[in-house]
C-alpha cells in the first residue's frame, strides 16, 4: 500500500470523529457549535495518533519527515491549527493562548529535529522537553488554553502525544516501541502482569483503607466500553508514552544496570500522583501504590521487547478493573 499512513490517517480521524460526536453529545451541556469544534479539532489529532501506532504507517511517515525541508512547517503549524480551531468556531479566539501554544509545538519539535542524528540517551534537552510538556499537563496548567473545547483533559492528552511520538519517534528517531499493533505474546505478558500488579498493589490498598471494593447491581455496557477506549487513549497511552518510552527507554542508554532506570521512572510515575489525593497519608499511599504500577507497566514494556503496546493496554486493564470493583 503506497500510502499506508494516509489511508490510516483518514479511517481513524473518521473513527475518532463518531467516537468524540458519540461521547460530546450524551452531554446536554454541550451545544452543536460546540460539538462541531470538539469533532473538528480532535478527530485528526486521534487520527494521527493511531495511524503511528503502525510501524509501516510511521515509517512512510518518519521517512517524509527527515526528507522534507518544511516538514516542521505543515506539522507544528498544522497541530497549532487545530489548537485554534475550536476558538474560532465558537467565536472565543484567544490570539494570547495561540501564539503560546504555536512557540511550544515549534520549539519542541524544532529542538528534537536537531537532535536527529544524536544517539537517543535522555539528555538534559529531552527532559528539558518531557517537562515542558508533561509537568503543566498534569498540574493541569494547560486546562483553560483551549477556548471552545468542552474537554480539555482529553485534547491536551491526545495532542501532546502526538507532539510527543512525532518529536521523539519521528525527529528524534528514538526506538521508543509506539507500536499500537498487538501480537500474540503482549496479550499474554499483558495478563501476567496485570495479575503481578493487581496481587501487589489491591491487598496493601485495602489494608490500609486507601481502597474498598464497589460492586455496582449492574453494569452498563456501552458506557464501560466507552470508558475503556477513552482510558487507553487519554490516560493509559500518554502515561505509558512519556514514563517508559522516552523516561525509560532514555535513562536506559545512562545506566548500565537495568533496574535502576526501571525504578527511576517507577518513582517519577508513583510522584506524579501526588496531586490526586487531599492528605499526606492518602498521599503516601497513593504515590506507593502507583510506584509498584509502575513497576508492573515497565516489566510488561520490557518483556515484550520494548513495545508500548503491552504497557498501555495492562495499564488500561488496571485503571478499569479499578473503576469496575474499587473505590479510593
Amino acid at each position: 500500500m503506497k500510502n499506508r499512513f494516509g489511508i490510516l490517517w483518514i479511517i481513524w480521524t473518521l473513527v475518532g470523529a463518531a467516537l468524540i460526536y458519540g461521547v460530546s453529545a450524551s452531554d446536554s451541556k454541550n451545544s452543536t457549535i460546540s460539538l462541531i469544534a470538539n469533532v473538528l479539532s480532535l478527530s485528526p489529532l486521534i487520527g494521527i495518533m493511531l495511524a503511528l501506532g503502525s510501524e509501516k504507517a510511521a515509517r512512510q511517515f518518519n521517512d517524509w519527515l527527515r526528507q522534507n525541508q518544511n516538514s516542521l512547517v505543515y506539522v507544528a503549524g498544522g497541530i497549532s491549527l487545530l489548537f485554534m480551531l475550536p476558538g474560532i468556531v465558537t467565536f472565543k479566539f484567544d490570539p494570547y493562548y495561540s501564539v503560546i501554544f504555536a512557540t511550544i509545538v515549534f520549539a519542541v519539535l524544532g529542538t528534537l529535529r536537531q537532535a536527529k542524528n544524536e544517539e537517543f540517551t535522555l539528555t538534559f534537552s529531552d527532559l528539558a522537553l518531557w517537562m515542558i510538556l508533561w509537568i503543566p499537563f498534569d498540574l493541569r496548567w494547560y486546562m483553560d488554553m483551549v477556548p471552545g473545547v468542552s474537554d480539555s483533559y482529553a485534547w491536551w492528552s491526545i495532542a501532546l502525544s502526538v507532539i510527543a511520538v512525532i518529536g521523539w519517534s519521528g525527529y528524534r528517531g528514538a526506538e521508543i516501541g509506539y507500536n499500537l499493533v498487538p501480537k500474540f505474546k503482549d496479550l499474554r505478558v499483558v495478563l501476567l502482569s496485570m495479575a503481578i500488579i493487581m496481587a501487589f498493589v489491591v491487598p496493601p490498598g485495602l489494608l490500609t483503607g486507601f481502597l474498598k471494593f464497589s460492586i455496582p447491581g449492574s453494569y452498563d455496557i456501552p458506557k464501560l466500553t466507552a470508558q475503556f477506549v477513552g482510558l487507553f487513549l487519554t490516560v493509559a497511552l500518554p502515561e505509558e508514552l512519556f514514563f517508559r518510552g522516552i523516561l525509560l527507554r532514555g535513562l536506559e542508554k545512562r545506566f548500565s544496570k537495568e533496574w535502576i532506570p526501571l525504578v527511576l521512572s517507577s518513582l517519577a510515575f508513583g510522584l506524579m500522583h501526588w496531586n490526586n489525593a487531599s492528605t499526606l497519608s492518602t498521599q503516601i499511599t497513593y504515590i506507593s501504590l502507583a510506584a509498584v504500577a509502575g513497576l508492573g507497566y515497565g516489566w510488561a514494556y520490557r518483556k515484550s521487547g520494548n513495545n508500548l503496546f503491552a504497557a498501555i493496554l495492562v495499564h488500561t486493564l488496571v485503571d478499569w478493573t479499578w473503576r469496575l470493583f474499587l473505590t479510593s
